[in-house]
């Protein structure tokens, strides 16, 4: 491999990217006439404390991840490009396969809208208990502030639900878990990952972000990756030593382990384009060409199912 490969990486990824921009562009983020989107969105009648409009709350909480999952393939394709960054992109690639699956989950088709709120509002009630989390015990009246924000929009997301039938799980005063609606927390990025990466029982999804978070979290298992035998370097030592060993990463072995990114944007594409009755053709075309790409630079058969 050249390093022309690194380049044909970074472009693969501005080809979805492109294709997502124009499309949003063209209709103006709008969901189409007759679409899922469309026909939930005329009767948004679970309006209460948790605000006026919750069926189109959900369906716009869809956006902003996907917005930020193409600004991590953008960050991921400049990192393939420059002189150093290459342990960040595991990292980046982590984080665009993590985000990517919270518009693939709120938006899984043949969900009522009823089952689209509980999911949002479930997200909602975990960023608040994040938010409490990093606060923590801090006195300063900002702090106290923050506390008291997080729990009364807590407390009317409860009553809301309550008011419409929704269950309620767990305790508002439980100092790490936040509370849920009906039957299921929010599924863990592992639980996700197969399913965004690879359905159908195939354990690519959760290799591929395990694989990652070992870079991310700075586990030695995962950063020697990046690292072979430097030519000329002593035979004796430690067989892991750094000072014996030189970063020396291929595009091949990079396109093997970022590429979870590529494949959970596309799949998150899907859902959002089908969820709101865009055409797919150039979608499919540009998401063909990209993972066609990552696969004959990983080494790969082609995929049977771009």
């Amino acid at each position: 491999m050249t390093t022309d490969a690194w380049h044909v990486l970074s472009d693969s990824l501005q080809i979805l990217h492109e294709e997502f921009d124009n499309t949003y562009a063209r209709h103006h983020g709008r969901a189409l006439p007759g679409s899922p989107a469309a026909l939930e969105l005329q009767d948004d009648d679970l309006a209460g404390e948790w605000g006026a409009r919750p069926v189109q709350d959900a369906h716009l909480a869809a956006i902003t991840p996907t917005s930020a999952v193409m600004d991590h393939l953008d960050a991921l394709g400049v990192l393939f490009t420059s002189p150093s960054g290459l342990m960040a992109s595991h990292t980046v690639a982590r984080s665009a396969l993590d985000i990517a699956t919270k518009p693939w989950f709120l938006l899984e088709p043949g969900v009522d809208a009823r089952e689209r709120v509980r999911r949002y509002m479930n997200y909602r009630l975990q960023s608040l208990k994040e938010q409490s989390l990093m606060v923590g015990n801090d006195q300063s009246p900002g702090a106290e502030a923050a506390r008291q924000h997080v729990r009364e929009r807590t407390e009317r997301i409860l009553r809301a639900a309550r008011h419409h039938g929704f269950s309620v799980k767990e305790k508002i005063t439980d100092k790490m878990r936040p509370c849920y609606l009906g039957p299921h927390r929010v599924p863990s990025t592992t639980e996700m990952a197969s399913e965004i990466i690879a359905p159908g029982g195939s354990r690519l999804g959760a290799l591929l972000w395990r694989a990652n978070s070992a870079v991310a979290h700075g586990q030695t298992h995962g950063l020697m990756m990046f690292y072979a035998e430097a030519p000329g370097a002593p035979v004796t030592g430690p067989d892991d030593h750094f000072e014996y060993r030189q970063m020396q990463i291929s595009p091949q072995e990079a396109a093997l382990g970022c590429a979870g990114a590529p494949r959970a944007a596309l799949a998150m594409l899907r859902r959002l384009y089908s969820h709101c009755g865009w055409p797919t053709d150039e979608l499919e075309a540009a998401g063909r060409q990209t993972l066609e790409t990552w696969h004959h630079i990983a080494g790969l058969p082609r995929p049977a199912n771009a």
